[in-house]
């Protein structure tokens, strides 16, 4: 098992590609492992870890990159809409901001469409988005406000801007969220993470990292300090769930959600759902977490979005210490 070092940011690089977030040197085999197709598959990542024994009082849910749907339907099989069907909030990362201006290659364009795609599985205002990642200025950062207006006024809550690195999902339940990141180096997006609430309760990291179309994470994608569940994002394919020497959970990374794009690399993902009780100083604990992989199914009409593996993972019964 991994045992966490302190979190190490990239360093930049003085030869950036346009419209990128990457020098040519990381660019170069990014754009290989994008076009030539994803590594093979791993047998399976689901998991169910069963931490305590206890009834849940809430559950949180979280989803991979919900990227542009470029007109096609999103459709969820029924393994996904159970999974999701109990969760009091579910957690994402908005890939993508709304503008007017042109769509080019690289950049991610919103349309209306993703919000009843995402109201089919629960209600808009019990949904979470991050939007700290190498997409938030694309189109600059009048957009990036509008976006966040927009997802306002659809009753969706946000996270990740430096006026917003954390939200509170209750008083002790936190998530915070920011991104190694940005394709245009704009103000106004979370790049590092401000540190742990010292508070006690359950805090939750939401960092964007690690590099894309990679299945393992890098030696440097160390979960934080201080957060007792990390779930990342970037790499637009799903990579382990983890519980560390430490106690801490990690899921490096989600994968993908939705997407309109047809490229076999980018039709994984997975969602990850934890329950929570309450212990006797009234602190949030977790009691359950479990792990599921999707496949994203795209044509030129549709992204369906179903269980890889439609039977459950056994459960395994571990400790996890949230002292």
């Amino acid at each position: 098992m991994r045992s966490p070092r302190p979190l190490i940011v990239p360093p930049s690089d003085s030869v950036r590609v346009p419209l990128s977030p990457y020098s040519l040197r990381e660019f170069v085999p990014m754009v290989w492992r994008r076009f030539t197709g994803p590594s093979p598959r791993p047998p399976s990542l689901d998991r169910d870890l069963r931490i305590r024994d206890a009834s849940a009082e809430r559950t949180i849910g979280f989803v991979g990159d919900i990227c542009p749907l470029f007109g096609r339907d999103a459709q969820f099989g029924d393994g996904v809409h159970r999974f999701l069907a109990d969760c009091d909030v579910v957690v994402g990362n908005f890939e993508g901001v709304f503008s007017d201006r042109a769509w080019k290659p690289f950049l991610m364009k919103h349309a209306p469409d993703i919000f009843p795609a995402l109201a089919q599985l629960r209600p808009l205002e019990r949904w979470v988005v991050s939007i700290a990642n190498n997409h938030a200025t694309d189109y600059g950062p009048d957009a990036l406000r509008r976006t966040l207006r927009r997802l306002e006024d659809h009753g969706l809550r946000w996270v990740g801007t430096t006026e917003r690195p954390r939200l509170a999902l209750a008083n002790d339940i936190t998530v915070t969220a920011w991104t190694w990141w940005l394709n245009r180096q704009d103000e106004g997006v979370a790049r590092h993470d401000p540190g742990a609430p010292a508070a006690p309760g359950l805090h939750i990291a939401l960092p964007h990292w690690g590099h894309e179309h990679e299945r393992r994470p890098r030696p440097e994608q160390t979960p934080p300090a201080g957060y007792t569940l990390t779930t990342g994002h970037h790499t637009h394919l799903p990579q382990p769930f983890e519980k560390l020497d430490t106690g801490q959970l990690v899921a490096y990374s989600l994968g993908n959600f939705v997407t309109g794009k047809q490229l076999p690399v980018l039709g994984e993902g997975a969602m990850l759902k934890v329950d929570l009780t309450r212990n006797d100083a009234g602190l949030p604990q977790i009691t359950r977490a479990r792990f599921r992989e999707l496949t994203l199914n795209r044509d030129r009409h549709r992204c369906r979005v179903t269980l890889r593996h439609p039977e459950p993972p056994e459960s395994q019964h571990v400790a996890l210490d949230e002292s």
